[in-house]
């Protein structure tokens, strides 16, 4: 590691809050870049280890405040607050992150009850006569051959090969817990969300290549001029694209379909309305028919879930609950109306559920398990869930 002391002056300015923007950008980048340097890990280990004060931390001041605002339950959670956050930095896609958390105790009280693993690779694959493959543990050649064009599995990628001599349709389904990705018949690349559904051709013959997709989904489309590229979504909405990068997140549970453009133009259609978005927008269309373009989008938070991070960045509990509901394979019961918290974070997706809500907890949310169901809800009605 090149000038130990520079970064170790930058660390510690962040880790006590007083880093400037761009120095704050500056070690994010050099941290993404230096995920599996042993150096960077044993700098930050040293930092930890010397618990260094924090100038800006008046107990007398903030503890009361603090309480007083999540006893009203807490609109936004900002990870200077020392005693009710944490401050995380996330490096690459591991396990890595700093963890600060002034005057408080380890949460492990729910680390042996809640020691679920991570989702991983794998898909299922619905071929047109209805029989299934499940890719998780299949190794790489050929899985079908349907109408003369090869189904081959590549180093964790499905990928279409030959033109065929006629169409079927084939479905790629991620159960919660899985991502996966494939190479459709055109080239076009897609990554696909846990819990998610892209239905298409083997070929396509038309005259222009349309997928249908539930769930979340990454897009780099394959250039055919001549061919739009178009998605469908629920309730007969579409996307269509020449050559593009977009995301598109169609849960059923969330509250709207949210498309967000990356690179290219794609324009998108429903119930006669039409709106085209440039690189950087994102378009969220609610059940009312509402398009609401956002300028500037967190492209970096919307693409987290495909390059192996957990980000809860400006999200509600409810939200973030349905994502590790996806991830972790669990179910979520509410024991009592959810808080009204917006988070702000990420964490790497390879970590153990515990882990996540250790994390969580810091907000005021107690959590207990029950097989896969994990409970949510204030401290006392957790412990009087459990007495049960």
């Amino acid at each position: 590691m090149e000038s130990t002391a520079y970064y170790k002056y930058l660390i510690t300015r962040y880790y006590n809050g007083t880093a400037t923007p761009a120095e704050t950008e500056e070690l994010m980048a050099e941290l993404r870049k230096n995920a599996d340097d042993e150096q960077w890990q044993s700098l930050i280990q040293e930092i930890l280890a010397a618990e260094i004060p924090d100038p800006a931390y008046d107990p007398a001041s903030y503890e009361p405040a603090i309480q007083s605002i999540l006893h009203k339950r807490v609109r936004r959670l900002w990870p200077r607050l020392a005693a009710a956050a944490a401050v995380i930095l996330l490096l690459g896609t591991g396990t890595w992150y700093l963890r600060y958390h002034r005057n408080s105790k380890p949460a492990t009280t729910i680390a042996k009850a809640t020691d679920i693993k991570p989702g991983k690779q794998g898909a299922i694959l619905t071929l047109d006569d209805g029989s299934q493959v499940v890719l998780d543990s299949l190794q790489n050649g050929v899985v079908s051959t349907q109408q003369g064009a090869s189904v081959v599995l590549q180093n964790g990628q499905l990928a279409y090969q030959g033109t065929g001599n006629g169409t079927s349709y084939n479905t790629m389904s991620t159960p919660k817990g899985r991502k996966f990705r494939l190479q459709l018949p055109d080239g076009t690349l897609v990554w696909m969300n846990a819990a998610s559904a892209l239905r298409f051709p083997t070929a396509f013959t038309g005259g222009d290549r349309t997928v249908e997709l539930s769930g979340e989904a990454y897009f780099e489309v394959a250039q055919q001029p001549s061919k739009p590229f178009r998605v469908k979504l629920q309730d007969d909405t579409y996307i269509q694209v020449l050559g593009t990068s977009f995301n598109v997140n169609a849960y059923t549970d969330e509250n709207n379909i949210s498309t967000t453009l990356l690179q290219g133009a794609v324009k998108i259609q429903r119930k006669g309305m039409a709106q085209l978005l440039k690189p950087g927008q994102q378009l969220l269309l609610d059940q009312h028919n509402s398009f609401n373009i956002v300028n500037n989008a967190d492209t970096a938070a919307v693409m987290a879930w495909k390059n192996g991070i957990l980000n809860f960045q400006d999200k509600k509990l409810t939200t973030v609950m349905r994502l590790l509901e996806r991830w972790y394979d669990i179910e979520v019961v509410y024991l009592d109306t959810p808080p009204d918290i917006t988070f702000y974070g990420e964490i790497g997706c390879d970590v153990n559920l515990s882990s996540v809500l250790n994390f969580l907890q810091e907000s005021g949310i107690y959590f207990s398990m029950e097989n896969n169901k994990l409970i949510v809800g204030a401290k006392k009605s957790v412990n009087r869930n459990m007495e049960k």
